[in-house]
């Protein structure tokens, strides 16, 4: 039995950290009126945009056709009753012209939910 929860431990561990592999590499600009979202509803589709322009999904590199086609089929599996957001992760050192990329394949494919992810600023902070 401890065994087994051991294993579970592990198991966990090692999850959630593939799960933000590709996210340790993307520094967010600031806003302040960047917002979380929580609507069980949405399915988000996070691409991360290198300071190189490098495109990541799920800690996956791809070119812009290879993206391209990756949000299409997410678009097609998309239920009804879940609507698809797609979450850009700009680096702030990357060219918009590559965030630009992005939210134009997604219009492209006929997904109108196109959010930019920075860092919230609270009022009393100095920004940089």
């Amino acid at each position: 039995m401890i065994d087994m929860a051991f294993l579970l431990i592990t198991f966990f561990i090692m999850s959630i950290r593939f799960g933000q592999a590709g996210e340790e590499t993307i520094e967010l600009p600031n806003a302040d009126q960047a917002r979380e979202v929580t609507d069980e509803r949405v399915e988000l589709v996070t691409v991360n945009v290198s300071g190189e322009g490098v495109y990541l999904v799920s800690g996956i590199q791809r070119s812009r056709a290879e993206l391209y086609r990756y949000i299409e089929a997410r678009k097609a599996e998309a239920s009804e009753h879940r609507k698809l957001e797609i979450v850009v992760r700009g680096d702030r050192s990357s060219r918009f012209e590559n965030v630009q990329a992005v939210m134009r394949m997604a219009a492209d494919a006929g997904i109108t939910d196109v959010s930019l992810a920075a860092l919230q600023v609270a009022d009393n902070v100095e920004q940089r």
